[in-house]
């Protein structure tokens, strides 16, 4: 059964129109070069193979933001929302994002996690369930939304953690004058590996305790990576 161009459904199946993503990331890049002084350190994450890219959410800016400044392209998991209005739910789809239903026991958006961290595809995950800041934020130790550790044990792939500051005032359409650069921060953490030789619920309280930790530092650059026994770290191939 064929289904909506802006459906959920063909969405999941479809991994973008890399060529239009790549293209995309450059033409962002250039714009908010114009009005964004950029402060970014990325730890090393795996050079090739899939991973997830774990972030705080303080604005609609965020993805674009990290999307073209990241190290890879990454693939969004991106709210239900945006895929109501046809031209919104082509965009997304071109640019390798597909939908989530916050609240929902809905497990496609897992399913297709999957299929693109088995393509070796990086997976970007907001884990508060929307934009969030001051006390609802994880920054200040909020509780998250815990599907990415699924996503992490079932691909036995690492989580990579992310945080970003400053893009909430690119909200004042003053601050998006030529050359004014409000300042943006992003900063990422080594890579987080599931240890498969534990218990899951050892892994999530793990998992949960190092982004956790890391988020309310303001310095995720000092999370640890959790590994499986003689894996090396940051091996991409180790635990597949």
């Amino acid at each position: 059964m064929k289904s909506a161009d802006n459906s959920p459904t063909k969405s999941a199946v479809s991994s973008g129109n890399r060529p239009f993503s790549l293209f995309s990331r450059f033409v962002v890049r250039a714009i908010f070069f114009l009005s964004c002084r950029v402060h970014r350190s990325w730890a090393a994450p795996p050079s090739e193979g899939g991973y997830i890219l774990v972030a705080n959410h303080i604005s609609h800016f965020d993805p674009p933001m990290i999307g073209c400044w990241f190290l890879r392209y990454v693939d969004w998991m991106a709210m239900e929302e945006l895929y109501q209005a046809r031209w919104s739910a082509r965009l997304m789809n071109a640019l390798s994002a597909f939908p989530v239903k916050r609240d929902s026991k809905d497990a496609s958006p897992m399913r297709t996690a999957l299929q693109r961290l088995k393509l070796g595809r990086v997976v970007g995950i907001f884990p508060e369930g929307g934009i969030r800041a001051g006390a609802t934020s994880v920054l200040e130790g909020a509780t998250m939304w815990p599907g990415f550790i699924a996503v992490s044990l079932l691909s036995r792939k690492p989580v990579v953690p992310c945080i970003i500051l400053g893009t909430d005032r690119l909200y004042h359409a003053r601050n998006w004058w030529p050359f004014r650069r409000v300042p943006v921060w992003m900063i990422s953490g080594e890579p987080i590996w599931p240890r498969m030789s534990l218990p899951r619920e050892s892994n999530e309280r793990d998992l949960r305790a190092y982004t956790g930790r890391a988020d309310r530092r303001n310095d995720v650059s000092n999370a640890q990576p959790i590994t499986t026994a003689g894996q090396k770290r940051g091996d991409p191939s180790s635990g597949s």
